[in-house]
């Protein structure tokens, strides 16, 4: 084959071609897929078109998809699923672990109707979980807010000592602040100085004196910790 001709000679190209391009299916494309692990002939002819092809697309500059590319492909793609809240807020449940799963739906019913487009939408998670799994702590970010919404959702706190969160990243240990005992979930507003770095760190949870550690330093026993998932 040569680029100056890319018409298909017989019928063996016209198929040899189409099931480089993946437009075969059903019977046709088992049978192609049959002939080219059994016959040279065809496979040698699979293998110029897949060539040819490949060719095609090494002069275009790859391109760096718009935030939110994902989002609206969904959200267009299935505007009466059943599930829609969970492609409204960028994700699918099958991507979470339980608890975090549950932070974000809670913050799409609570703090916004999910079919506005004003709905907190999390574009990063995380889910604090003890070694015995006695205690587990999610959390949700809402980069558009720059707020991290923390759920203390299983396990006991005790009454006459505070619970406090930290960003773990490249190394250091950074206070987020101490969680809330009033309501389950608390909120804190990230820093810009730490945004980027919550990407690639951890999250965890420790105990301490009321009002937090003293010293700008965990003092108490590490409760929980998770790593943070982007979505």
């Amino acid at each position: 084959m040569s680029d100056e001709s890319i018409i298909p000679e017989d019928n063996d190209d016209v198929l040899a071609a189409e099931l480089s391009l993946g437009l075969l299916s059903g019977d046709a494309l088992t049978h192609a897929q049959r002939r080219a692990r059994t016959d040279l002939r065809f496979a040698s002819l699979v293998e110029d078109w897949d060539i040819h092809f490949s060719t095609l697309t090494e002069t275009i500059e790859p391109v760096t998809p718009p935030k939110g590319l994902f989002h609206k492909i969904t959200q267009q793609a299935y505007p009466e699923s059943s599930i829609r809240i969970w492609h409204h807020l960028g994700i699918l449940p099958a991507f979470l672990g339980a608890g975090a799963a549950a932070l974000v739906l809670i913050l799409a019913l609570q703090f916004g109707n999910y079919m506005q487009p004003e709905t907190p939408v999390a574009s990063l998670v995380a889910e604090m979980v003890a070694e015995d799994e006695s205690i587990v702590v999610a959390a949700a970010y809402v980069d558009n807010s720059n707020t991290l919404f923390v759920e203390w959702q299983v396990g006991e706190r005790l009454p006459d000592r505070d619970v406090e969160l930290w960003l773990v990243s490249e190394g250091e240990a950074i206070s987020l602040g101490v969680l809330s005992k009033e309501g389950k979930i608390t909120e804190f507003s990230v820093p810009a100085e730490l945004q980027d770095l919550l990407a690639d760190g951890a999250l965890a949870v420790t105990d301490e004196p009321i009002g937090g550690s003293p010293t700008g330093v965990a003092t108490g026993a590490v409760l929980a910790v998770g790593p943070i998932t982007t979505l």
